[in-house]
């Protein structure tokens, strides 16, 4: 038994969603990260960068470039910065710092082989950990962790070192830090230990970190959104300079200079981190990467030391950033509590399946172009509501949706072609090769099979013959001119549809296409002109059509624009839908009358109004073809390359003027004038032949210039 269509509509509603988000979730874990990533470059894109807390909580203290090329610390081995970092981080701790990260590991010190040069930077590091201000790193390994140099931990205390591991998601990109990582204790039993980030966020607000009976952390009360494994995810500040950066060495100058006043303004109450931000080194991919911005803008103030030139490649971005970066961006979430949220499981899948369902409704309800457009415009507006969400700082499943969405589509028009179209495609090939396509569409749409009947339609007609048929197919085997006229009649088909009109019938070797029904277009008289020029070139371009070996046959194509009577023409047993009138008349005496005027194109004055450009046509003459008794002005369409021609446009200017001499009855300087331009003028030697019969005769009294064709 057979399903109604209407109930196989509805299976499809369900059964499509279904298939297209099961696929979307399959592959969310992979998804979910260049979602974030996405959402970036979008948020950018709508809202333009966000710009940091104003004023930042947190600030980076720099070892740059500029650092390695200035004095002292230019030419002078890492090893032995001590004492000068030193001096810059008892300038910050004396300016009323909140607390100091360094996200540098020096696990050796020149110490043991120099005693006592490193004095006064253990005393810094030891006053900083006394007033639990400063926190060293340390980076776990798969073992045992890279710790500081056994000195420094003794003087900053062993009990403020924090891990700076930084987790990349699968695909390599670092969007989220680590809130806690598990450590061996003193009793080697694992313990959650807080991770730089965190330690520096808690210290800075003089908060505790809490852990709740679920294992979920929170600092001040707040609950930072840590997700699967307690990590945040991280919501950078992607404005230019957002996390306001000091070079050490303009720092170091400025704490020898005794400015005290510079470190009080710019670190007091900041979380402070210290690391490398170099062009190589510790440089990390992370969630921002496709919105960077060039480094080196909007610096804050300097004290000692200007910038020094050729630091920066102007506008240059990179898709990577200095790791303290990361840290600095995760401590500024904590203490502005503006961390980014991932909606649950359980929100995701149903999100997946509403844009699924929704994505297979607008495919079901319209034809596939219009809903591969309301496709684009569900998409486009559920990354609106996404991009909005994530502005307020929660993350939808993008791009796992917009898959699902995208999934739908395919899968939906596959079943609508293999069952809920069959009918539709029985009646499509039945009238296919008798009616246009625009008609079977509207006879699907309405359920009703063609009917007799017509409307008279201002419409352009083209005709289109072969010019040397006869000579052409002498000789020829039947199966062989077949075959040579199926291929030029396919090209000229593909040409008049592709402008937007249709073939009502083949007339032995003749084409008589419409344009402007059974769907009306802009401007049908342009269409049809253009398409005559196409058909005409498509002859130039391929010297195989028409070429037989008794020689190679031409087209000849008239075009008229008026009334004509269109519709479905016949029996209730058996019609076409076809053209009649005299406007189709016309357009084939017109492509008769090419003859007389050795041209391939010849229209009618009511096409080129039509037309609306009349610089895109020559005047050839005013002609009364055989049944019609009004005289018809007639027109030659001009290419592109004539049109651009000088030569061209001059033989042109001189043909219309000794075409005005002959409407004007001048016969002697219409013949003058036409025999000037025989050489390269067919129409020029036609009208001489004319001009010279009546040359050395008056013209009549009503004399009008109209030549009267007596052929067909």
């Amino acid at each position: 038994m057979t399903l109604p269509r209407r109930v196989r509509l509805v299976l499809l509603g369900a059964v499509a969603p279904l298939l297209a988000g099961f696929l979307a979730l399959a592959a969310s874990p992979a998804l979910q990260g260049p979602s974030i990533d996405s959402l970036y470059w979008l948020r950018e894109r709508l809202h333009g960068p966000r710009p940091a807390p104003d004023p930042s909580p947190v600030v980076v203290v720099g070892i740059d470039e500029e650092t390695y090329r200035r004095p002292p610390f230019a030419g002078t081995p890492q090893a032995l910065w001590g004492p000068r970092l030193g001096t810059v981080l008892g300038a910050i701790l004396d300016g009323g710092a909140a607390a100091i990260g360094l996200d540098l590991v020096h696990p050796t010190s020149v110490e043991t082989l120099i005693p006592g040069f490193e004095r006064d930077y253990l005393l810094t590091l030891r006053r900083g950990g006394k007033e639990g201000r400063l926190v060293l790193a340390k980076v776990q390994h798969q073992s045992d962790p890279l710790m500081p140099y056994r000195g420094y931990m003794i003087a900053a205390g062993v009990n403020n070192v924090r891990s700076v591991n930084l987790v990349e998601d699968p695909d390599g990109v670092l969007r989220r830090v680590p809130l806690t990582l598990t450590v061996s204790g003193s009793d080697g039993q694992p313990k959650a230990e807080p991770g730089m980030a965190v330690e520096v966020a808690s210290r800075a607000l003089k908060a505790p970190l809490e852990r709740a009976a679920d294992g979920a952390v929170s600092l001040g009360g707040y609950r930072p959104p840590g997700g699967e494994g307690n990590r945040l995810l991280v919501n950078h500040a992607t404005a230019p300079g957002a996390i306001p950066t000091y070079s050490l060495a303009d720092l170091f100058a400025c704490a020898e200079a005794g400015k005290a006043d510079y470190f009080a303004k710019h670190f007091k109450g900041k979380a402070v981190m210290v690391g490398t931000v170099l062009d190589v080194e510790d440089r990390k991919l992370s969630s921002n990467r496709w919105v960077t911005k060039p480094e080196g803008l909007n610096l804050p103030d300097r004290c000692a030391l200007p910038v020094m030139s050729d630091l920066y490649v102007a506008g240059r971005t990179r898709d990577s950033i200095p790791g303290v970066y990361i840290h600095a961006a995760a401590i500024s979430n904590l203490m502005a509590r503006d961390a980014l949220s991932e909606v649950g499981k359980p929100a995701v899948a149903a999100l997946v399946l509403l844009l699924a369902g929704l994505a297979a409704l607008v495919t079901l309800a319209a034809r596939p172009p219009l809903a591969a457009a309301c496709l684009i415009l569900l998409l486009a507006g559920w990354s609106g509501v996404a991009v909005e969400v994530f502005q307020a700082g929660l993350v939808l499943p993008y791009l796992q949706a917009a898959l699902a969405a995208v999934l739908v589509f395919p899968l939906a028009l596959g079943f609508r072609f293999a069952v809920l179209d069959r009918d539709q495609r029985r009646i499509r090939n039945a009238f296919k090769l008798y009616l246009p396509g625009s008609l079977i569409d509207d006879m699907i749409a309405s359920g009703q099979s063609p009917s007799l009947g017509g409307e008279e339609r201002d419409l352009s007609i083209l005709f289109c013959d072969i010019a040397g048929f006869t000579k052409m197919s002498e000789g020829m085997e039947p199966e062989a001119l077949v075959t040579v006229l199926n291929r030029y009649f396919t090209v000229m088909t593909d040409i008049i549809e592709a402008h937007g009109g249709f073939v009502d019938k083949y007339i032995g070797d003749a084409v008589l296409a419409v344009f402007g029904a059974p769907y009306a277009i802009d401007n049908h008289a342009r269409a049809a002109v253009a398409a005559a020029l196409a058909m005409r070139q498509a002859m130039a371009d391929d010297p195989t059509l028409l070429a037989t070996s008794s020689g190679r046959g031409s087209n000849r194509i008239g075009i008229a624009t008026g009334p004509a009577l269109i519709g479905n023409i016949g029996s209730p047993r058996r019609f076409n839908y076809t053209v009649m009138g005299d406007t189709v008349n016309l357009a084939s005496r017109l492509e008769g009358a090419n003859k007389y005027y050795n041209t391939a194109l010849m229209v009618s004055g009511e096409t080129v109004r039509h037309h609306g450009d009349p610089e895109a046509f020559r005047s050839l003459d005013i002609v009364q073809v055989v049944g019609r008794s009004e005289p018809v002005e007639v027109f030659e369409p001009l290419s592109d390359a004539r049109r651009a021609d000088p030569e061209d446009c001059a033989q042109r200017a001189a043909y219309a003027a000794a075409l005005g001499h002959w409407r004007a009855g001048r016969f002697e300087a219409a013949s003058s004038g036409f025999r000037a331009l025989v050489a390269g003028d067919g129409a020029a030697l036609a009208m001489l032949h004319k001009a010279e019969k009546r040359a050395g005769h008056p013209a009549e009294p009503d004399w009008a210039g109209v030549t009267a064709l007596t052929d067909k």
